[in-house]
């Protein structure tokens, strides 16, 4: 009878303790200081720099949220999704101290609140391909006479959910931008479109704007700086400069100079610049010169560009379709993920992925009152190739790198600079212009300004590669339930923009941008697909010798040709190549073996991962169970 009342009374408690965790949590739903967020990143927590953003509000914002909560039609997940930005929204205006106001609007078919949804640019969605009952989600952000807006909110875009909000907080409340300045070889600003070379013109559209560049626009006054400008406008708080191709020695002073009156300039180098390359293709029957560096300056600054190499790395390799259905490991187009980016650096530390297509190797020197941090870097089992040799196949690029110590990638020089032209401008040449005494003028207008060294402290971010800002290598194009959207497939964007605001005065956003992983790798399961690659790549050359043997004697046997043609091979020859087709296929057999105890491996790994995930938190719980019902009987006997 005991017994059974122990058991009765030991029920009737679990079903009280899940009312009352229930009925906690439908009270406390409401309530954000009472939350925990546990997941790894702390998705569902405001950052400190959105905080930050928050308390220093000098003018009232109001957000107002278009939603059409009362469409019956709209997919579960979006309304899930929905509810989550109404959610974050509270935590924006519990955290913005009265500043920040948010209202909720269902934009019904042919109300005021549709009208006024569509006067600010959102756009309505539709519930099927068919056409169906259209509905909005979307945010605006008004304060005072500014107004800006997010016209849709996408589902997978949700990692960069807080950094869109903030972004549009910042966007309304700057009174005036600061001023960007873009200096490139390459046409990142659009222009007209290309003509292939020795064909009429044809009816095509102007080369659009890179996607980097939109973005900045959308906090900066951006200005094209041309790469012949002898001088620099000194409202231009920050220079981009973008592979600086055979720039003159006037237009480096110009840089120069900049440098040394404290401006701001973040330079994007490359030893093999295949955006070049695929930009002039059209016009030329050579592929151009596709090099860039700024040697001439930062070389006495402490940094260098290694002219004619490429690095290589096996660690941060990239897999690539190479054609034909072929897939493999691109040593040379580097995937740089969080082991190999500075944590401590705060334009860096919530970046998780970087890719460098082809970039080069940097080389640090000690100067004196110069300070130089790596950002980003190759990991221990790098090296340097030539450039010709950067994109060929995988095995010959593995075998032709040149091992080397960890290379920087992208490095910040700080502190008090000397001038690249201690002597003063360039002087004019007579045979390129016939300035008269008015070049003499202002040549000497020139040296009587020149600084010898920087009035402050100087910054300068160096980048060994520039193709990273193409736009296929940032971002790709989905299809999902509000059209074709462009989604990040790295952190590329974010790292120009992180680094705009730092070298243009505002850092409220940094650390805003990657909320949520691109990629998150099993540590394990990578090892696994390493060894098995190295395991895989051994017997693949191997497999290759074999076949340059046979095809050499092959060729042998060609030349031993009879007159009608056809081949006559001795018995010995014939027993060879039998030998040779044998060992082939068993070298295919191994082959598959390594796949196969791949597989294996990363499917019993996974196992493990379920099965701790499934059982685990029950066995806990159970074991718990027990533990307190043996010591409550022992309890219960004394």
């Amino acid at each position: 009878m005991t017994s059974i009342k122990e058991s009765i009374s030991g029920t009737i408690g679990i079903v009280l303790l899940l009312g009352i965790i229930v009925a906690v949590n439908v009270i406390f739903s409401g309530v954000s200081a009472g939350r925990i967020d546990l997941t790894e990143e702390n998705l569902y927590t405001l950052s400190d720099g959105t905080r930050t953003m928050l308390k220093g509000l000098d003018r009232d914002v109001t957000l107002k949220f278009y939603y059409s909560r009362s469409g019956g039609s709209m997919p579960v997940p979006i309304k899930r999704y929905a509810q989550r930005v109404n959610d974050l929204l509270g935590e924006y205006e519990s955290a913005g101290g009265g500043r920040l106001t948010v209202e909720m609007h269902d934009p019904k078919p042919f109300s005021d609140d549709e009208e006024w949804a569509q006067k600010y640019g959102l756009t309505p969605q539709s519930t099927s391909m068919m056409g169906g009952d259209a509905f909005y989600l979307g945010i605006v952000g008004i304060s005072g006479a500014k107004e800006a807006s997010i016209p849709i909110l996408d589902t997978q875009a949700e990692p960069q959910l807080e950094y869109r909000l903030t972004r549009l907080i910042y966007e309304v409340t700057q009174v005036e931008r600061p001023k960007l300045g873009i200096m490139s070889s390459l046409p990142v600003m659009g222009g007209p479109p290309q003509m292939p070379f020795g064909q009429p013109p044809q009816r095509q559209q102007p080369l659009p704007k890179w996607l980097f560049v939109t973005e900045l626009e959308n906090f900066y006054e951006v200005v094209q700086v041309d790469v012949t400008a002898e001088s620099i406008d000194e409202d231009i708080t920050a220079l981009l400069v973008h592979h600086p191709k055979s720039l003159g020695d006037k237009t480096l002073y110009a840089l120069d100079q900049f440098v040394m009156k404290g401006g701001r300039l973040m330079a994007f180098v490359d030893p093999m610049c295949m955006s070049d390359q695929a930009a002039a293709a059209p016009n030329q029957f050579m592929p151009p010169q596709s090099a860039s560096d700024l040697n001439t300056l930062t070389g006495g600054w402490g940094v260098e560009l290694t002219s004619g190499k490429v690095v290589g790395d096996m660690k941060a390799a990239t897999t690539l379709q190479v054609g034909g259905g072929q897939v493999e490991r691109v040593i040379t187009w580097l995937s740089l993920d969080s082991s190999l980016i500075d944590r401590d650096e705060v334009a860096t530390s919530s970046l998780e992925f970087l890719m460098l297509p082809v970039a080069g190797a940097l080389t640090t020197n000690s100067v004196e009152g110069v300070s130089l941090t790596v950002l980003a870097s190759t990991s221990d089992n790098s090296g340097v190739i030539d450039s010709f040799q950067a994109m060929g196949p995988s095995s010959a690029t593995a075998k032709a790198l040149e091992k080397r110590d960890p290379a920087p990638l992208i490095v910040r020089i700080t502190g008090t600079l000397k001038s690249a032209f201690p002597g003063g401008p360039p002087s004019s040449d007579p045979a390129a212009d016939d300035e008269g005494e008015e070049g003499e003028a202002v040549d000497s207008e020139a040296a009587t300004n020149h600084l010898e060294e920087s009035s402050g402290e100087s910054v300068i971010v160096l980048v060994a590669d520039a193709d990273m800002l193409a736009d296929q290598n940032c971002v790709r194009q989905v299809r999902t339930f509000f059209g074709p959207q462009l989604q990040p497939i790295n952190d590329n964007l974010n790292f120009i923009l992180n680094f705009a605001e730092q070298l243009c005065g505002s850092e409220a956003l940094i650390g805003l941008r990657s909320r949520g992983r691109y990629q998150r790798p099993f540590t394990r399961v990578e090892a696994l697909r390493e060894t098995a690659h190295a395991e895989w790549q051994l017997e693949e050359e191997k497999l290759q010798s074999k076949l340059t043997e046979v095809q050499s004697k092959l060729s042998e046997l060609e030349s031993g040709k009879e007159s009608d043609g056809l081949l006559i091979l001795s018995p010995e020859q014939k027993a060879e190549i039998k030998k040779f087709n044998e060992e082939r296929f068993k070298t295919q057999q191994d082959l598959k073996e390594v796949q196969k105890s791949l597989v294996r491996d990363i499917e019993r790994l996974g196992m493990w991962v379920k099965g701790i995930n499934i059982a685990a938190v029950p066995l806990l719980v159970a074991v718990y169970g027990i533990a307190r019902g043996v010591s409550r009987r022992k309890s219960a006997q004394r």
